[in-house]
């Protein structure tokens, strides 16, 4: 009995952690295929847009040391909790976001949340598997 509720309970950590990841990717895809809409609502070209791919690519590999360093003096649960309210206050600003130069500010503040939160929340899963 006690197998079989483990068992489950580790089957639907696993199916969320899998669909937190489809979506992060779906967020990462969604850009290329409203580049016309997009940039007509923030009057740039199609290299702007492109520049904002490789913005966010840029910004992601660069915060993983800082996360790195914060898993190592910080306690996790502290760092996820606060990290998700920071992700929906970044978030929310890349949503008002109204010129092109406003976009890669708030996009950078979001990304670096958002990876903070996305590796913190791995390790914390695993530890408590």
């Amino acid at each position: 009995m006690i197998k079989t509720s483990k068992m489950k309970q580790e089957t639907l950590t696993l199916v969320l952690v899998n669909f937190a990841g489809i979506m992060q990717r779906a967020d990462e895809s969604l850009l290329p295929g409203v580049y016309k809409e997009v940039g007509a609502a923030l009057h740039t070209d199609p290299t702007g847009l492109g520049s904002l791919t490789l913005f966010r690519s840029v910004v992601q590999s660069s915060c993983y040391p800082l996360a790195a360093y914060l898993a190592v003096h910080h306690n996790r649960a502290h760092v996820i909790a606060l990290g998700a309210f920071l992700w929906a206050a970044a978030t929310f600003l890349v949503a008002i976001s109204s010129t092109f130069l406003q976009v890669p500010l708030d996009l950078s503040l979001s990304l670096y949340v958002e990876i903070f939160i996305w590796l913190f929340y791995l390790s914390f899963l695993s530890d408590i598997l």
